[in-house]
Parts: C-alpha cells; structure tokens; sequence
C-alpha cells in the first residue's frame, strides 16, 4: 500500500503509539509548509491552530530555523547547565530580558510550560526563604485556569471537571492550592458590569482569599493575562493591574503565566505590556520556540533575581534539557525573524483583521454569543439563546460538531466545551501562525461559517 492509499487516520487498535484518546481516530500528517499541513492521502489543512498547541507560530517548514539547527547540532549539541552555560543560553537570556518590562534581570529555562510553571513555583518559595519568610508557601490561582501538567503545575491548574481527571483522578496527588474565580465577565456574576467595577470586583476576591488564608502563607498569585483553555478568556480592563496591587499590599510575588499569550502571540512581545503590569516573573515557552525546539524560560525580575543571589540560594533541581544549545539557537532565530519581519506588529493588524471579518460574517448567525481575543489568540463562543447568553446543553455536542465539519473542510480549529461550570460553553479557538495572510483568514472565516450553517439545524 502506498502513502496515498493509506488511511489519512489512524485507530487505536492499528498503532503502537498509546495516544492520549485511545477510542479516537488520529490524523496522521506528514509534511507541512507554512500554514498548510498534508495527511497521508496528501490532502492539504489550513491550520489555525499553529499545531494544535499554539506552538507553531512561524509556521511549518521555516527552512531558515533548520539550517539553524544543523549548524548548532554540528557545532555544540549538548552540555548540562547546572555547572556550565553556553553562548547561545548567555545570549538568548539576555535578548529575552532586554524585551521584557523594565526591571527584569535573568532568565532561567526550561523544555516547556510545564516545566517553567513548576519552576517558578520553586523560585517563589526560595525567594520568601532568602527574605527568611518560611511560612510562605501557597501559591494562589485562577479557577477555570491552565498551567501544565506535571504535579505542581496542575496544582496550580484550576481547570473544572474537564474529563474528572484534574479533580479526581489525579487529587490524592495534588497539592491543595488555594484557587479564587477568574475575571468571567461574558456571564456570571460580573456579566453586565462596566469593566472597571467587574475588574475591581474580580481583583477584591483575590485579596478575601488572600485573608481567608492568611496572608503570611501566600507565596505567589499566578494567572494567564488571556485564559487560552478557557475559552480565551479576556479579564476586565484594569484587573490585573488591580491584581498587582493587592500582592503588593500582601508582600505576595505575581506570576503572569505567559506561555500561551508571550512571544508576539497577543500583537505585543508580552501581553503584560499592553496592560501596563510589571510582574515579578513571567513565564513563557510555545511560540518562543515556534514549535521548532521544545523550549521554556521563567523571566525573573530583579528584585527576585537580586534576593536569590544576596542569600545565596541555589535552584540546582533543573531539567536535563534545560538551557540546550540547539534549543536556544532556536529561540534566538525566532527572535531574529519577529524582529526582522515585523511580525508583531502584523500579528496585532492580522488580528484586527480575524476578529472584525468574524463579526461581518457570522452578524447573521443567532448561534454566535462571543468574539474575543487579542492578537491571534481569539475564540468564538456559541450560544443556544443571544438574549439571555444560554450555552447549549452538553449533550448536543456542538463543538465535536463544529471539530468535525471543519476538519472535513480542510480545517483544523480546535473546538470544545468547559466541562463542569456553567461560566463557559462551547467554543472555537483561532491561534493561527503568525505568517497567515488577510486571504487565508478570509478562507477560514467563510469555512466556520459554512460549518455552522450546515449543522445548525442539528442544535
């Protein structure tokens, strides 16, 4: 059988690989050039997804960062940070910082999100240490959150009942951080509210939760400025500013969970600067890498970096792939190209785009509740009634059906529903390359509307 008889999935039963669905069938591609990906068959995909994990940010086939690769892997592949470092890592750490806010001295990285979550955890409570507070060890987050899935970071992870993995499954294994309600304002009990009072509403939680606690046990606040598996949650104007300052009143460090939203996805470097917040670390990875290489990094500011130092401590539990040359050689031509193609700016103008061509197409479509988002990381959530912004019953299996019918287009969309709240229904999200064009998002729009017309019958 050749390639093109194949089957463009797989199933279970046929493949040695345990895939994280085991009843589902798997595409299975095997090229891919710029937007576009190929299957097995050699049927071509617009992906607006940057390979399903918002990780692809320049695209498929970048030959530039290949070529990249080959000459680093020649020149140095492979030495153990924890006593050694690298040019490439000197270099990377310092362009990183130099792009940060103002006030960020280091970097630390890592293989990935996960792992930079776990580390920042880890730089928290070191850091209340060297100040010789031990009683801090508690790190605060969002419900409905996302922060990895290694044991601290999904410690941190607020997500609700998605599969009963997260709370129940895996619980015995946790620890027991204490979570606070996210800034939801599309419903809820902030729905309605000018963002100003929403935001200040949303940010008073934060600080009752601190006091209910005890502020002298709160090492850290984390939260992602947009909450990507949320729904693409966008907060209120104002609240992580609001945020920020109640740390401050608490002696708490604030996190801001970057690995989605950094590296140019939100049309700013860090979503962070667009709001006017200065966190103590930031975490980034995904689109820092585009894809290429896995790659992480914690972003500390100097007054954590600076404390660290003074006492001496030592964050020698690192990763084996931690600061790898390829990896940051990688990081450093991604950089390289935003910087040189002015791909950041086109992010925020490609965005502005995505989201107005949405709202022109789909203004017929009674279904459409919600278009939100910044940059290219956008979504689209869908409503069983505009007025009262009802979802869908869960059972209608809107978004396997959205899923489906523009995989069957040609379209890979991610789509899915929130399971166990009722804060967030079915949505699609749009986190294209970066390099996608004004005609490409036209094809795309006209395909999700296509989509729902022709299953609308079925909700």
């Amino acid at each position: 059988m050749t390639a093109t008889q194949e089957s463009a999935t797989i199933a279970a039963a046929d493949s040695a690989v345990f895939h994280r669905r085991p009843g589902d069938p798997y595409p299975v591609f095997v090229r891919g050039e710029g937007c576009e990906l190929f299957d097995r068959r050699g049927r071509r995909y617009l992906d607006l997804s940057s390979g399903m994990a918002w990780a692809a940010s320049l695209g498929q086939g970048n030959r530039e960062i290949a070529e990249v690769m080959g000459r680093q892997a020649a020149t140095l592949t492979y030495i153990h940070n924890a006593w050694a470092s690298t040019d490439r890592q000197e270099e990377l750490a310092a362009r990183l910082v130099a792009l940060a806010p103002a006030g960020f001295a280091r970097a630390m990285f890592t293989s990935g999100g996960s792992e930079s979550n776990e580390l920042a955890l880890r730089i928290a409570r070191q850091y209340h240490l060297a100040r010789g507070d031990s009683s801090r060890w508690k790190i605060v987050s969002l419900e409905h959150s996302y922060h990895g899935a290694t044991i601290g970071a999904l410690s941190m992870t607020g997500k609700v009942n998605v599969n009963e993995m997260i709370t129940t499954d895996y619980a015995p294994y946790l620890i027991p951080f204490p979570k606070v309600p996210a800034p939801i304002t599309f419903r809820g009990p902030w729905s309605g509210l000018e963002p100003e009072e929403a935001a200040r509403r949303a940010a008073a939680a934060i600080e009752e939760r601190f006091l209910a606690e005890g502020p002298e046990t709160i090492a850290a606040f984390i939260a992602e400025p947009i909450m990507g598996n949320a729904g693409m949650t966008v907060p209120p104007d104002g609240y992580l500013r609001a945020a920020r300052e109640v740390c401050d009143r608490h002696g708490v460090l604030f996190i801001a969970d970057e690995v989605m939203t950094g590296a140019g996805r939100t049309g700013t470097f860090l979503r962070v600067q667009a709001l006017g917040v200065v966190p103590d670390m930031v975490i980034m990875a995904k689109a820092i890498s585009g894809g290429y290489a896995p790659l992480g990094a914690v972003l500390l500011h100097a007054r954590v970096a600076d404390a660290l130092m003074a006492a001496h401590k030592r964050l020698d539990h690192v990763h084996t792939y931690s600061g790898q040359p390829v990896q940051c050689a990688v990081g450093l031509t991604v950089l390289d190209i935003l910087e040189r193609d002015g791909l950041v700016a086109q992010v925020a103008a490609r965005g502005a785009f995505l989201r107005a061509h949405l709202a022109d197409e789909l203004a017929g479509c009674p279904w459409v509740g919600d278009i939100r988002g910044a940059g290219l990381a956008d979504a689209v959530e869908y409503v069983a009634d505009p007025v009262t912004r009802a979802a869908f019953p869960v059972e209608k299996n809107l978004a396997g059906q959205v899923w489906e019918g523009m995989l069957d287009r040609g379209y890979i969309l991610p789509t899915g529903r929130y399971l166990g709240s009722d804060l967030i229904g079915d949505f699609s999200l749009l986190a294209p390359p970066f390099i996608i064009s004004e005609a490409e998002i036209r094809e795309a729009v006209a395909a999700l509307k296509e989509t729902l017309t022709a299953v609308a019958g079925a909700w």
